[in-house]
């Protein structure tokens, strides 16, 4: 049996300022629409991102240097694994194959996540699974 949580209005407008973020700055590469959904303030605690809005447009402008903008898309291009939303925190969680170390041919899935504060509907703080760019080791 699975339970079913309803989501306050809040919550569930928090969920689409981050579903709509990634459609129009990630999807569409436009570091220009990170003003549209970021504070000024935004505090980062991933390491590879600097902290403040330009600290996050620098990085969506370096990630998507010399590719051309995309027109925003209704859907997301990767449907996230998951998204949960609770208070002002909402967790997205998507899944990227990964090469195996030993056979480059064959793939195993990874998962990361992202996890943001919203305030007043702005991102205004940012964890990440990720810290370095690098898939996990296998246990020894």
């Amino acid at each position: 049996m699975t339970d079913s949580v309803q989501l306050s209005s809040q919550e569930a407008r928090n969920r689409q300022v981050v579903i709509d973020f990634y459609r129009h700055v990630f999807d569409a590469r436009n570091p220009a629409a990170v003003k549209d959904f970021v504070a000024e303030d935004y505090r980062q605690h991933a390491s590879h991102v600097s902290s403040g809005r330009a600290g996050l447009e620098a990085f969506v402008a370096e990630t998507f240097h010399g590719l051309p903008q995309l027109p925003v898309q209704p859907d997301l291009m990767i449907p996230p694994a998951f998204i949960v939303a609770e208070g002002d925190m909402v967790v997205i969680a998507g899944e990227f194959p990964q090469p195996e170390p030993e056979d480059p041919t064959r793939t195993y899935p990874f998962f990361v996540f992202d996890a943001y504060r919203v305030r007043d509907g702005k991102l205004v703080e940012h964890w990440s699974g990720i810290n370095k760019i690098a898939p996990p080791k296998p246990p020894r």
